[in-house]
């Protein structure tokens, strides 16, 4: 199997277009679309099935944000902002097959927005409006930090460790809304006898990482809302290690028309009702599936 990366320097360079949100989100849903096109016929070559025609990929300096000449920097011009979790298994520019320039990128252990990452971004809204488009909350599946806060909510006496760490605490403070609004969903859908259900911690835990998501959204767009002219759209999405794609409810592997992202929440109701949709679509799912989305052994 090849994969190029072809430069043709006769090639006219042509500058990527992102004029609006809808472009924007539809150009990081077809860079992920990309990734696992990628990732899928790699493990497909490694487990010796065919070799397929080799994926040819048309690339230029401007495409890949590099100066055309050299001593020239390029001027900053991302499309997008990106809000990831910190976990080194979840580089953002590679789901979503971007180089450098295109995203702006923060990554915080659980996606949770602190003073240091809002600032970040008002930043970048200040001083890069001619470019970007949109920003993103993006959460991963079996995040280690959304386990710790899981943990503490439900073993409060292991908080005392935690606690007496003030920027650990912080992070998984931040998740708490996330994880008692998780709690809530899943007992109303799945009755007060699942929190006895062995896999009801992994189970909290996979239900929590998208509503923590949303959580981060929502602030980020009463953030916005509050002290930006003309503020963007926040959207939130979650990355999936089963399927490598971007979702916002949890699949069985097969399904293909889920949602890749959704607008950020606008009031708690709607933030609950999402939390409520995310704890149906688990519950519905059948146990190999429950399995592969779910069980989990992790650690902060």
């Amino acid at each position: 199997m090849d994969i190029i990366y072809r430069y043709d320097p006769f090639a006219p360079i042509e500058m990527p277009k992102i004029p609006d949100v809808a472009s924007a989100m539809s150009r990081l849903v077809e860079g992920n679309d990309r990734f696992v096109e990628i990732v899928t016929q790699m493990q497909a070559r490694t487990l010796g099935q065919h070799k397929g025609e080799p994926m040819v990929i048309p690339v230029n300096p401007v495409t890949l944000g590099l100066p055309l000449f050299e001593g020239v920097m390029p001027t900053q011009a991302p499309f997008a902002a990106i809000v990831g979790c910190a976990d080194a298994r979840v580089p953002t520019e590679a789901i979503f097959d971007e180089s450098f320039n295109s995203l702006f990128v923060l990554r915080i252990a659980g996606n949770v927005l602190g003073t240091e990452g809002i600032g970040s971004l008002h930043y970048a809204l200040a001083n890069l409006g001619e470019s970007l488009r949109t920003v993103m909350i993006l959460g991963h599946a079996k995040c280690g930090a959304v386990t710790a806060a899981v943990d503490a909510y439900l073993s409060p006496e292991a908080y005392v460790d935690i606690a007496s760490t003030h920027g650990l605490r912080t992070i998984v403070d931040g998740i708490q809304i996330a994880v008692r609004g998780a709690a809530r969903a899943l007992t109303i859908h799945g009755g007060s006898q699942i929190e006895s259900s062995p896999d009801y911690r992994s189970l909290l835990v996979a239900t929590s990482v998208y509503v923590n998501a949303a959580v981060s959204a929502l602030e980020l767009q009463r953030e916005f809302n509050g002290f930006v002219e003309h503020a963007p759209a926040v959207n939130f999405s979650v990355y999936d290690f089963e399927s490598l794609r971007i979702q916002c409810l949890p699949t069985d592997g097969e399904s293909v028309n889920v949602s890749r992202y959704l607008p950020a929440p606008n009031s708690a109701d709607d933030l609950f009702q999402y939390a409520s949709d995310v704890a149906k679509a688990f519950l519905t799912l059948d146990e190999e599936a429950l399995d592969r989305n779910c069980r989990l052994t992790v650690k902060l």
